[in-house]
């Protein structure tokens, strides 16, 4: 394959995400580290690039989070006068929930099925 490209698990269509969760969540997978599995981009950032408000990548990433698909840890730098200032989240990717909505994920499913030998 030419050009750019990156991968997710097909267990995410699994998920009942809605459609700005999974787009911020797709967008935030493109632009995490392969081996740490985070990012950090501001919010207009993702904003822009998922052409969403601002408002809205707040209320999806906070869901994101609740959802157990990220964590969100704040980063802060010291100013000239010597005050925290904060500056654009970390974002940790999670690996997709074995349980949602109670139901039990794909990933799980294949799990006891393979184990019952089917």
């Amino acid at each position: 394959m030419n050009g750019k490209f990156f991968s997710m698990q097909n267990d995410i269509f699994k998920c009942g995400l809605s459609v700005y969760e999974f787009i911020v969540y797709a967008y935030l997978m493109m632009k995490s580290d392969r081996k740490t599995m985070t990012c950090y981009p501001s919010a207009a950032k993702i904003a822009a690039d998922c052409n969403i408000s601002i408002s809205q990548v707040r209320k999806v990433t906070a869901s994101l989070e609740e959802k157990g698909f990220i964590t969100k840890e704040m980063r802060y730098r010291k100013t000239a006068s010597d005050k925290n200032h904060q500056t654009s989240n970390l974002y940790h990717i999670e690996p997709l929930p074995t349980l949602y909505r109670g139901t039990p994920s794909v990933l799980n499913t294949h799990s006891l099925s393979d184990k019952e030998g089917k």
